[in-house]
């Protein structure tokens, strides 16, 4: 008889430990595709708690593709045209990263050229006395990058990707280097960590600026007015430009800590902010109660004259680009706001997205 009591007992507990559910990972790491002519794979971050979700498109330069926030029971996109890759002739969206240019680059003798029948709209530098073809913001988001790794655990989702020189880089730009985009979904927050590394045997200092094309939609939340939502900055001036975006060194005091409605803003004409005494940061609040928080980091900041939000976009048309910059227009014609590496040098920079519900 005791026997078969001792029996029961360890059979109920092996019962009660076969039908206990453990509980669900908070983070989670998916696969998707997205939209388009042609198939693009996505890697997705997701932080179940938290209702976020990022994804990333290795094949389309890097970029960020998609950042989703779950209001409710419906999950709300935030970037503009996220993980859609259908051909257009107008701005793509997402999150392209910039580099070694932002902006154009336009060499001094950019007319005289054009008058004598060269064609190179998309801008050239000189380095050595030779001259390297430049497209607009550089060539890092039209090339593909390599999955170094992803996962996910109890600290966060995350997803390293790698670029690094090609024969074909060196014909725009004449270095050796690796970059590496590392994003990190933890806490309801997402952080995307750049680092540039210059190969040793590089023979110069490499010259770059860096920025990030975000472009969120507008407004944040469907159905209301995206001239009506508000960004906040605490920029203390405007570095000035020509009509076609070259700065002239002048700069005029500009702040928008009290905020500033988009529609206040000229539709598509770049707004180019520094002077930032903390921590640079931008919000954009969609008074249906929705907030966007972004601020990032450098290792290093290069000296005045240098950007570090350059705002652009079309609330009109559904979109606003609040991009982060560590640099300049024309910086690698101007040698001005720029970063230069030391052979063996390495480069770090951060930047933070942070979704948020706020009351109405």
């Amino acid at each position: 008889m005791k026997h078969t009591v001792l029996l029961a007992v360890v059979l109920t507990v092996v019962a009660l430990v076969g039908c206990s559910t453990p509980p669900s990972a908070r983070y989670e790491l998916d696969h998707a595709q997205a939209t388009g002519d042609e198939p693009v794979e996505l890697i997705i971050l997701r932080d179940t708690d938290a209702g976020v979700e990022a994804g990333i498109a290795p094949s389309q330069g890097g970029e960020l593709s998609s950042l989703r926030f779950r209001r409710g029971a419906h999950w709300l996109e935030t970037l503009y045209l996220g993980r859609d890759y259908t051909p257009r002739d107008d701005w793509t969206g997402k999150a392209p990263l910039l580099w070694p240019a932002t902006g154009r680059s336009f060499p001094p003798d950019l007319e005289e050229r054009r008058k004598a029948g060269e064609e190179f709209n998309d801008g050239a530098w000189e380095w050595k006395g030779q001259r390297y073809p430049m497209p607009i913001h550089g060539f890092a988001r039209s090339l593909p990058w390599q999955v170094r790794s992803s996962d996910a655990g109890q600290g966060g989702a995350r997803a390293e990707l790698t670029l690094g020189d090609t024969a074909a880089t060196r014909e725009m730009y004449p270095f050796g280097f690796e970059l590496t985009a590392e994003y990190v979904l933890a806490g309801g927050a997402l952080s995307i960590n750049y680092e540039v590394l210059a190969d040793a045997d590089n023979d110069d200092p490499m010259p770059f600026s860096i920025g990030n094309h975000i472009t969120f939609v507008a407004p944040l939340v469907p159905g209301g007015d995206g001239g009506k939502v508000v960004l906040v900055t605490s920029s203390s001036e405007e570095i000035l430009k020509t009509s076609y975006g070259i700065p002239t060194g002048e700069v005029r005091p500009r702040s928008h800590a009290d905020g500033i409605e988009l529609a206040d803003f000229e539709r598509r004409a770049a707004v180019s902010l520094s002077g930032y005494d903390v921590e640079p940061f931008m919000e954009l609040r969609d008074p249906a109660g929705l907030t966007i928080r972004m601020s990032h980091t450098a290792s290093e900041v290069p000296a005045a004259p240098i950007i570090l939000y350059n705002l652009w976009g079309d609330a009109q048309d559904g979109f606003f680009s609040p991009e982060p910059w560590v640099g300049l227009q024309n910086s690698l014609v101007s040698q001005q706001g720029l970063i230069h590496l030391d052979p063996g040098g390495r480069f770090e920079w951060s930047i933070r997205i942070e979704i948020t519900e706020h009351e109405l």
